[in-house]
This record gives structure tokens, C-alpha cells and sequence, in this order.
């Protein structure tokens, strides 16, 4: 039998994705109409029927329209505002409007049905009062015909009846689909937040993907799947509908159904398919799908097997990789044109909206990378995101945008060519040429002159974040910084015999050189005064009306957030570059402890090296969020576990507090403490001359027997304790941190490695913790000062000598919770000859000089006495072979 009739019906889909829909039913050979949002009207053949229901991939549903009835509205005044609501009584106006339908045309009596109504959250109706209204008129209408009813089956009814009531209109119709067309059937292993089929189809659609021009897809963060069984299903012209073919639809009652025309429907999609399947066997591109979650690979395999596509398992890369491998994977893909779509977790999933955008921004600069790496000049990327803003961070060229929803959560689809260029830099686009200026020649002559020797090595090394003039003339007193395209000036201030006016109309001079020479406008420029300040004035953030903005920097492979207009300092201490690449480099499979760890870029150079644990502290919670975004814009996982802990550690804690009561070992641990530190968040004050062996020793204790520590400062006249030389093997390696843009003969820092001796390693139990090996800090031998006189716990007060007579660059820890900043000035020829005098060495380190030896007893203990007695017995057993003197007493 051939059904000759056109049958007029409306298709559903979910809103902004209309357009999807009519590509597709183009494909099909069908028009279509969009009527209102969610609804394309078409008149088809009952084939072209049959063959919607088994192919559609965007549609929700298939309805034959039976009416609709437009609502009356009034004009009401809440709050001073005036706006048009619904007049009619909603659920008597729809029983009135089902009581207008023959539906004993529609089916019989021995039929049974059930009414499923939507309602628009803005529309004021129960819904089940208003679902009990149109079940009452259609029972009504048989009983006035009939004198009986049809039964109701809510589950698997013969006929649905379709309502949706929306703010203008409602809409009754019969629901030929059954079910919801997106349900496919596959989807037996989930992921938080999963994709709607449909949705991801729509969005293959807009992103070009049925054309067939991509020869490659990749997701790299697929989660279970979704875009890649789709992208499949749709290569392999795969029936979506098949799997509900034989009861599942809602139209095997209805009076215009031909079986034998649907049997034979389902016959040729079913022989069409495995022979399209069969061709992408013998010739199959490159699928791609990685997800930092073991759980997500495995929910994308489950799928793929579910999906009927087990025999392209085999050509399918599952492959469980964080974001920032991205990169990585892209440069060694050998394909042309790839598109690379991804639903990435947003705050509704991450729970943290602060480090969503950056990862969005990562997501961009590692397709970019990975892409020119590979020299790919095609692709194409398309990116699902909960808000606009994260999806503008995306370098996509002429980018296009759909609004649409996932469930209820409203989203923005953006796609385009990605924009593969690097991050501009003006130390590679830096030419020399003529610039004359009548006051400031001198200037211009030097500065032209500094960046054209230092482009060659900046070129060489890959540094585009460098110093570029450093008050290298008297008269021109300002450091000259470059971070990518951008320029940080920070001007020393005069000193008093200069006068002020002049000071400024030089300044004002090498302002304008700058631009002219480095061809930079205004907004390029950033400015900012270097003046010794007292109390906390040098720690309070610049007050700026409007939110921080943050700018990328990148550095050896990672990228930063600088910040160069609400803090002193940027957030990325380029001094301290090759640093932070010793410390990357020595971390591969270690656990890493990154002390006074600012905005935690030496932490994501370990992390990105492959540590196992990765642990920054410090006292500024402000910049450890600062350092979370860090993270996230590197792809690192934030709530990525270890050994049933979390691998990324941020704790805003006192560093001298939190490591001595921390037990954990540690195979690499940087520190980089400020030069001096008032904070108000603990009582006492930090000098890094002053307290540095204390805080090394508390450090070593944590360092595990074969373990690394780096340490570094800025306090130019530092001098390290002696016997912490006499301790451990410490090796000064200064001349190896400073950068080629840096006077290594002026160090602007100093820095250590610093290892256990071989006599003095300590065994490890198995947990990682030393083993019966009493903490440094918290023994009261051969020292002068008890440890609860240390500067930790000293009233607060000016400053050692030393760090009152530094004029160098010196990191200074904020008394607020901006955190930390280092204190910029000049050199200083003074120095004072003052040592930390608590934590000294003892046992085989000494030297062989007699020397008198305190060991205090808490007299408040059970038998002091005696075990004080005992306690220098043992010690002058064991100090045989050497004439040390021991006294034993206790305090008072």
C-alpha cells in the first residue's frame, strides 16, 4: 500500500536550534518552515515520515498539529514597570480549546491514551490540574458521542497527546513520536552534566561536520562521549531511530500507519548502514577523544560499544590526558583539517567560576599552539560554554555564536578558524632604527642598544618576558620590563637632590622613547613609582575603581596572568625565570613543596613536568586563587587526586607555622621568602638575613634523604649562615639563575641548592615521613637563643639593619590580604655583620674546637632530675672520641 496524502506536521526541537534542524531536513530532500522558536513546520510524503523518525538527529519530536489557541492579555504594573501577562483562567481556557477537538477522529474508544502537557515556568497554571482538564474534555467528547471513554495508560499509551502551553499560545497535538527523539539508547555509562544527543548533533551541524570536509575530530574533554559517538553516527549514516522501531513510536495506531512502507523503511536503513559502516572500516579518520578522568574513558568506551560501533574501536584513540597535553597530542597529529569540538566543564560543574575562564583561554592558546606546531593550517574550533564571557577568551578568527540550551541550562556554541599565531612579542618584532629626540638621545641610543643584543638570546631561549633597561644611565632612573607586548616602566624615585620637575620632565622623556622605540601606543604602556614607604603603605593594593584585569604571559611552554595596574608587582617575577625551570625540571615524578609561593608559577612549572604532588603555600589567600587560575589556565586539574588526596595543594598558612607542624616529605621544595614581612596575620616579624637558617632547617626536615631544596632571595647583600654550609651540601648557583637580561655582576638575587650530607640521611618509613628523626627546629641544642625567642615570634618592630639599608629589589609580604610584593630601590654599600643565632648544627658537622653544649629538661616532667642526669651520662658516652663539655640542667 502507498499513501499518496501529504500529511502537514510539526517538529519540535529544543530553542537555537532551529536552524540545525532545517539543515538537516535539507539533507532529507524536505522544506521547512520555522514557525516560532522550537518549531519547524513541514509537509511530507508518509516515506519522508518514516524517514524523519529513523534519521532525525536534532528533533525532539513529531507532532500532528490539532489546533492551537492563542491567550488574551492584560497590561499589569508590578514595581513601576508595566508588562502584558495572561488574562484567561489557563487551565478552564484549555479545556475549552481540547473540548473544540473531535477526537473521536483522531482514535477509538478501545484505544487507550495519556496527555502530556508542558508548561512555560513564566505561565501561572498547575500543570497537573491543567493535564487532569485536557484528559476531562477529551473523556467528554466520547461520552457525548459514545456513552464511554477510552482507558488512560500513562506508561505506554496507543495514542500521546502533545500540549505545551507557552506564554503566548497553547498547542495540542499527537505526539507520532512516542518518545523523546533524543534518547538513542546508548547511553549506559555517565558523566557529571552529560551532553543531549540532540544538542550535540545540532551542534556538529553548525560547526560543518555533515559536509565531510573534516578528516579528523577531535574532543578533548569528551567525558562520556557524546560528541564523538555522534560525530560517528552521523559519518556512518547511522538510523538513530532504529533502536525504538518496533515500540517505541507513536504512530503504530495511527489510521494513516503502512507497516509493510516502515518495515521496508527500516530494512534499507539497517542494510545502508552496515555498508557505510563497512566503507569507514576500509577507510577510516582520525577520532580523538581525551579526558583528564579515568571514569570519562571508560564511560566513552561503554558508549561507543553501546552505540553499535564496536568494530571502529579499534581506529578510535581513547586516551586519558589533562588539557595540558593538549598541545602536545595536536603537534603529533598527521591530518589536515581537523575539527575540534569540546564541551568543557563549566561553573555549573566545576563549582568555581573564577577558574572556569581560564580555562577556556588555556583551552584556546593550547589549540593554537598544537595546531602551528604541527603546522596545520586548517581546522576548525567549536566550544560549548555557560557564558559569553569565557567563550569570547577563544582565539577564533571571525567567530560565530548560537545560543541554545542544555536542559535548562542556557549555553553559547562559539566556532571559527582558531587563530594559531603566538602571543605577540616585542622583543621579536623590535628593529633598530632612527629615532631622534633632542633631551633624551643618550636614552634612545641605549635602550636601542640593550634590545638589540638581547634579541638574539631572547630568540635563541624562547624568553619573550624580559628586562630591557635597568637605570643603566644616571639620568634616566627607571627599569624597563617587557612581558609579551607590553611594557612595564617603573621609575625609581629621586632622591631628594633632584628636583622634583626635573625628575618628572625625564621621566616624561623616556616614557616617549620608549613608545617610539618599541612602537608602542599608550595602553601598552604601564607605569608605576618606586618610593621607600613605611608601615604598610608598601603592601596595600592600588586602588582601582574597576575589577582587575588580568594579561597572559608565557614562559619555557606555560602561560601566566600578569597583573600590571592593581598590584606593585606583576604576579611573575622575571628574575627568577631559569629558576623556575630548575625547579620544573627537577620534578618529574617527585612530590614538590613550593614555601612563600606567591602566585605559584614555580608550582605549575613543576606540575606541567610531571610531579606527583605539587603542595604551594602561602600566607596570601589572594594570590593562591591567583595561582589556582594558574593552574587552570594550563590545564592542570584542580581536583585532580593522589593517593587519595588531592595532587594540587593551595594552603593560605604562615610558612614557619605550617611546616613546622607538617609532617609530610617532599623530594624538591623551593623557597623564595620575601626580603622582610610585617604581616598583621601573625604576630612577630620575618628577616630573611635573620631567619633564613631557621626556616631551612624546618625545610630540611621535610626533604626527603635524596631530596633537592632550592632557595633564593632578593636581599642583595645576603649572606647564607655558616652552618648551614657546614650542615648540608650547599652549592651557590646565583650565577647560574641570573638571567642574560640581568647584571650578573649586581646579582638582583640569590640563590642555593641545597642537599642532606650523605652521614646525616635519615631512613624513611614507608608513609614518607622520617622515621624517628626529632625536627631540628624543635631541639635546643647548640644554640644561644631558645626557639620561642626566634624572630617568629618577636614583637613586631622595625627592621634588621640590613633590610632598613637594602635599595634593591626586595619581595615584601603585604599586611593586608593582597599578599605578597617585593620592594623596589637602589643599592646599598652598608651591610652589618648580624647571623641568625638559633638552629646551629651539631653532632659530626662541628668543627673539632671544645665547646660547651646546653641541653634543657622541662623541670614541669616526671623526674627531671634523673633524667637529666642520665641525659649527660649518655652524651659524654658518646662524645668520647671528641672533648666536647656537656651541661645538663633544668629551667626554671
Amino acid at each position: 500500500m502507498t499513501d499518496l496524502m501529504t500529511h502537514s506536521l510539526l517538529i519540535t526541537c529544543a530553542d537555537g536550534l532551529e536552524q540545525a534542524l532545517l539543515t538537516e531536513l535539507d539533507g532529507f530532500g524536505i522544506a521547512g518552515t520555522q514557525v516560532r522558536a522550537g518549531r519547524v513546520a513541514v509537509s511530507v510524503s508518509l516515506a519522508q515520515f518514516y524517514q524523519i523518525c529513523l534519521y532525525s538527529r536534532v528533533a525532539s519530536r513529531v507532532v500532528l498539529p490539532l489546533g492551537d489557541y492563542y491567550f488574551k492579555k492584560k497590561q499589569v504594573t508590578e514595581q513601576g514597570i508595566i508588562k502584558e501577562v495572561i488574562a484567561d483562567d489557563v487551565a478552564n481556557v484549555l479545556y475549552e480549546f481540547a473540548s473544540r477537538i473531535d477526537w473521536t477522529a483522531v482514535f477509538g474508544v478501545e484505544h487507550t491514551f495519556a496527555v502530556r502537557v508542558s508548561v512555560d515556568k513564566r505561565v501561572s497554571v498547575n500543570q497537573q490540574f491543567a493535564t487532569m482538564r485536557v484528559k476531562d474534555a477529551i473523556a467528554d467528547c466520547f461520552n457525548r458521542q459514545f456513552g464511554s471513554r477510552p482507558d488512560v495508560d500513562a506508561k505506554n499509551p496507543n495514542f500521546a497527546i502533545f500540549v505545551q502551553v507557552g506564554v503566548d499560545c497553547a498547542e495540542i497535538g499527537l505526539d507520532l513520536s512516542g518518545t523523546s527523539l533524543h534518547r538513542r539508547g546508548y547511553r549506559v555509562a555517565n558523566t557529571e552534566a552529560p551532553l543531549k544527543e540532540n544538542l550535540a548533533a545540532a551542534l556538529l551541524y553548525e560547526a560543518g561536520w555533515h559536509l565531510g570536509h573534516f578528516d579528523a575530530l577531535i574532543d578533548p574533554m569528551c567525558g562520556s562521549g557524546t560528541f564523538v559517538i555522534e560525530a560517528l553516527l552521523m559519518r556512518v549514516n547511522y538510523p538513530v531511530g532504529l533502536d525504538k522501531s518496533t515500540n517505541q513510536f507513536g504512530f503504530y495506531h495511527w489510521q494513516h500507519h503502512d507497516d509493510e512502507l516502515w518495515q521496508a523503511c527500516v530494512a534499507r536503513a539497517t542494510t545502508d548502514f552496515h555498508d557505510n559502516l563497512a566503507n569507514f572500516e576500509a577507510k577510516p579518520i582520525s577520532i580523538i577523544a581525551t579526558d583528564a578522568n579515568a571514569h570519562a574513558i571508560y564511560a566513552t568506551h561503554k558508549n561507543l560499544l553501546a552505540a553499535g560501533l564496536a568494530t571502529l574501536t579499534p581506529v578510535i584513540r581513547l586516551e586519558q590526558r589533562a588539557m595540558s597535553g593538549l598541545d602536545e597530542l595536536l603537534a603529533t597529529v598527521k591530518v589536515r583539517n581537523p575539527l575540534i569540538i569540546s564541551n568543557p566543564p563549566y561553573g555549573e560543574r566545576l563549582g568555581d567560576d573564577d577558574v572556569i575562564k581560564p580555562l577556556y583561554q588555556g583551552l584556546g592558546r593550547k589549540v593554537a599552539d598544537g595546531l602551528r606546531q604541527a603546522g596545520i593550517e586548517g581546522g576548525y574550533l567549536a566550544i560549548l560554554a555557560s557564558h559569553i564571557e569565557h567563550a569570547d577568551v577563544l582565539p577564533i578568527v571571525n567567530p560565530q555564536t548560537l545560543r541554545c540550551h542544555n536542559g535548562a541550562l542556557t549555553v553559547y556554541f562559539r566556532h571559527g578558524t582558531p587563530n594559531t599565531a603566538s602571543l605577540p612579542s616585542l622583543i621579536e618584532r623590535f628593529e633598530r632604527k632612527e629615532v631622534v629626540h633632542d633631551e633624551a638621545q643618550e636614552f634612545v641610543n641605549r635602550l636601542q642598544k640593550n634590545l638589540a643584543n638581547l634579541k638574539k638570546i631572547a630568540k635563541k631561549q624562547g624568553v619573550t618576558n624580559l628586562r630591557v633597561y635597568d637605570a643603566d644611565l644616571p639620568n634616566y632612573n627607571v627599569a624597563v620590563d617587557i612581558y609579551g607586548e607590553h611594557v612595564h616602566v617603573q621609575e625609581y624615585a629621586p632622591p631628594k637632590s633632584i628636583d622634583a620637575q626635573v625628575a618628572k620632565h625625564r621621566f616624561n622623556n623616556a616614557l616617549a622613547v620608549i613608545r617610539q622605540v618599541l612602537d608602542v601606543n599608550r595602553e601598552q604602556v604601564f607605569i608605576k613609582t618606586r618610593a621607600k614607604q613605611s608601615g604598610n603603605e608598601q603592601y596595600t593594593k592600588i586602588d582601582h575603581k574597576k575589577r582587575k584585569k588580568l594579561w597572559l604571559a608565557q614562559e619555557n611552554g606555560a602561560y601566566f596572568y600578569v597583573n600590571f595596574t592593581d598590584y606593585l608587582d606583576t604576579g611573575l617575577f622575571i628574575d627568577h625565570r631559569t629558576m623556575r625551570g630548575l625547579v620544573g625540571q627537577a620534578s618529574r615524578g617527585k612530590r614538590v613543596l613550593n614555601l612563600f609561593s606567591y602566585t605559584c608559577t614555580a608550582s605549575v612549572h613543576a606540575a606541567l613536568h610531571g610531579a606527583k604532588t605539587v603542595t604551594s603555600v602561602d600566607l596570601s589567600a589572594n594570590y593562591l586563587d591567583w595561582g589556582r587560575q594558574n593552574f587552570s589556565l594550563n590545564g592542570l586539574v584542580l581536583d585532580a587526586m593522589y593517593d587519595h588526596d588531592l595532587k594540587y595543594q593551595f594552603i593560605a598558612a604562615d610558612v614557619f607555622e605550617w611546616i613546622k607542624d607538617n609532617t609530610e616529605q617532599f623530594d624538591v621544595i623551593f623557597i623564595d621568602p620575601p626580603t622582610f614581612s610585617n604581616s598583621k596575620k601573625f604576630k612577630g616579624t620575618f628577616d630573611v638575613q635573620r631567619d633564613h637558617a631557621a626556616l631551612i632547617n624546618r625545610a630540611m626536615n621535610r626533604l626527603s634523604h635524596d631530596g633537592v631544596l632550592y632557595f633564593s632571595n632578593n636581599f642583595t647583600k645576603f649572606e647564607l649562615d655558616e652552618h648551614l654550609k657546614t650542615r648540608y651540601e650547599v652549592l651557590e648557583m646565583t650565577q647560574k639563575t641570573i638571567g642574560f637580561d640581568f647584571d650578573d655582576k649586581k646579582p638582583i638575587h640569590q640563590s642555593y641548592q641545597i642537599r642532606h650530607k650523605n652521614s646525616t640521611k635519615s631512613s624513611a618509613s614507608p608513609d614518607g615521613t622520617a622515621a624517628n628523626n626529632q625536627r631540628a627546629d624543635d631541639k635546643v641544642v647548640g644554640s644561644s637563643t631558645d626557639l620561642v625567642k626566634s624572630s617568629k615570634f618577636a614583637p613586631k618592630k622595625a627592621p634588621s639593619q640590613q633590610a632598613r639599608q637594602e635599595k634593591g629589589f626586595v619581595k615584601k609580604h603585604h599586611g593586608t590580604a593582597s599578599g605578597n610584593h617585593r620592594q623596589f630601590a637602589k643599592h646599598s654599600s652598608t651591610r652589618t655583620n648580624k647571623k641568625a643565632d638559633f638552629d646551629k648544627p651539631t653532632g659530626n658537622n662541628q668543627t673539632s674546637k671544645p665547646s660547651i653544649k646546653r641541653v634543657y629538661v622541662n623541670p614541669k616532667l616526671a623526674g627531671a632530675d634523673e633524667m637529666a642526669k642520665r641525659l649527660d651520662q649518655k652524651l659524654h658516652e658518646q662524645s668520647s672520641q671528641t672533648p666536647r663539655k656537656y651541661k645538663v640542667k633544668t629551667t626554671s
